[in-house]
């Protein structure tokens, strides 16, 4: 089980050829054992869905996208 450094900010870009979709997994700034991931629209940033976890389960929600066919992409960190 891999431990989670909750001083380290997380910021995870992921992105799916084809998919008109944007994931962004980011710390929350008030509570740093939580994050917020969402997922907007390429061309007009709208946040259409949107999921408030535990940093603890990072590693667990980008397992679940990796799956799905999306990749981490610049402008992300936290490999």
């Amino acid at each position: 089980m891999n431990k989670t450094n909750l001083a380290e900010k997380i910021n995870v870009k992921m992105r799916k050829k084809g998919s008109p979709h944007l994931v962004v997994i980011a710390s929350d700034p008030a509570d740093t054992h939580f994050c917020n991931v969402e997922l907007r629209k390429l061309k007009t940033g709208a946040v259409v869905g949107r999921h408030f976890i535990l940093t603890s389960d990072v590693q667990q929600w980008r397992g679940l996208y990796e799956r799905d066919g999306f990749r981490q992409v610049k402008g992300g960190s936290n490999d």
